[in-house]
């Protein structure tokens, strides 16, 4: 997933620019034949490109990918891996994201029951 995620990334401005559902298709694309399980296993995924993005912009669409895949996931258990770069990913936040991002990142919160304090 982390790969492909990736691929999405490159020549994004350009693609949107022709399609302005690009991120909404490539997302559909990536999750269509997820099962839950795959879902879950593809969060670490997710999260690693998460911390590397250095774009506001690709930074807000990692988090709705986020949050896309944990709704396919259908569980509020959060991934290991969630839970060990918590601080970061907060952190990462913080320095590049803008209000959508810090919705996003609430939201998220609020779907797995967690308070901000986590």
């Amino acid at each position: 997933m982390k790969n492909e995620l990736m691929r999405v990334f490159e020549d994004w401005e350009t693609e949107l620019t022709r399609n302005e559902w690009y991120f909404s298709d490539c997302y559909e694309a990536l999750t269509k034949d997820l099962s839950s399980s795959d879902a879950f296993e593809a969060i670490p995924d997710v999260i690693i490109v998460l911390l590397t993005v250095k774009d506001t912009y690709l930074l807000s669409e990692t988090l709705d990918f986020l949050d896309t895949v944990y709704n396919i996931a259908n569980t509020t258990e959060i991934h290991p891996l969630l839970r060990e770069e918590w601080r970061n990913i907060k952190q990462h936040i913080h320095r590049l994201g803008d209000d959508y991002s810090h919705n996003v990142w609430r939201k998220l919160n609020k779907t797995l029951g967690v308070s901000e304090l986590f």
